[in-house]
C-alpha cells in the first residue's frame, strides 16, 4: 500500500474539490465568509461550464459560512421582504464549526497515517469516522435551527458517511439549499458593507443588461428588466 499511498491522498482532493464546486446560474449569487469574518460575494467565473458558472470556494477554509441566493429575471418586488432566520442559521453553522475543522485536521494528516504502522493507521481511520460522525450529529441537532428538512439533512449525513471528503463540506452545504429561505437584498444589506453591495450591483446589472440584448427593445420583457436593473441600483444601495 505505501508504493500507492499518494493516490488515496490525491483522491481526496479531488474528491473534495469536486463536491466543494457551485455551479451557479445566470442569477444565482454566493456570498461567503472572508478572512477576518468580512463577507463578500461571488457570482462565478465568466467560464461556463454545461452553461453555468463554476465557483469554487476557498479551499482551506471549509469552517466559513457560505450563502447561495438567487433573485428573480425582471420581476419587482411589490415591497422589501422581511428577513427572518439568518442569525439563527449563522449561529446553526458555527455550532458545526469545531467538528469540521477538526475532520479536516484529521484528512491533513492523511500523508503520514498511510505510511505509518497498521495499528496507527487503523487508529487515524476510526478517529476521522468518529469526527464525522460527531460533525453529522451536530448537523441533526441544529437542523431545525438551520432551516434545513429532514430530507435535506439525510442528503448531506448520507453523503458525509459514504464518502468521507464530502464531510469537509457540510457547512457550505447548509448555505447551499438556502436560496429559498432568504431574500437576496435583504442579506445584502445584513451581510455586504456598502463598496461590496455596490460592486453586487454592478455585477447584478451586468448580467441584466445582458439578458436585455436577447430581447426587442420595444418589448415589454426588456422594459421589465431595464426596471429591474434600475431597482437593483437602489435596493443595494
Amino acid at each position: 500500500m505505501p508504493e500507492h499511498a499518494w493516490w488515496l491522498a490525491l483522491g481526496v482532493l479531488v474528491m473534495y474539490a469536486y463536491d466543494a464546486v457551485h455551479l451557479l446560474y445566470d442569477n444565482e449569487v454566493v456570498m461567503h465568509e472572508g478572512a477576518g469574518g468580512r463577507w463578500t460575494f461571488s457570482l462565478g467565473a465568466d467560464v461556463q461550464f454545461a452553461g453555468r458558472h463554476v465557483f469554487l470556494p476557498p479551499w482551506l477554509a471549509p469552517t466559513r459560512g457560505l450563502l447561495r441566493l438567487r433573485w428573480t429575471w425582471g420581476r419587482l418586488p411589490s415591497a422589501q421582504q422581511p428577513l427572518r432566520g439568518l442569525r439563527a442559521w449563522r449561529v446553526a453553522i458555527a455550532a458545526c464549526a469545531w467538528p469540521v475543522c477538526l475532520v479536516a485536521c484529521l484528512f491533513a494528516m492523511t500523508p503520514a497515517a498511510v505510511y505509518a504502522p497498521l495499528p496507527v493507521l487503523l487508529a487515524w481511520i476510526g478517529s476521522l469516522y468518529l469526527a464525522i460522525a460527531v460533525a453529522v450529529r451536530r448537523l441533526w441537532r441544529v437542523r431545525r435551527v438551520a432551516g434545513l428538512t429532514r430530507r435535506e439533512a439525510t442528503g448531506i449525513t448520507s453523503d458525509a458517511l459514504f464518502c468521507p471528503p464530502y464531510a469537509l463540506n457540510l457547512i457550505r452545504k447548509q448555505g447551499a439549499r438556502a436560496g429559498d429561505r432568504f431574500d437576496l437584498i435583504a442579506v445584502a444589506h445584513a451581510l455586504l458593507d456598502a463598496p461590496e453591495r455596490k460592486r453586487l450591483a454592478q455585477a447584478i446589472q451586468t448580467r441584466v443588461q445582458g439578458r436585455m440584448q436577447l430581447e426587442e427593445v420595444d418589448s415589454d420583457r426588456h422594459a421589465q428588466l431595464e426596471a429591474y436593473a434600475a431597482y437593483i441600483g437602489r435596493a443595494l444601495a
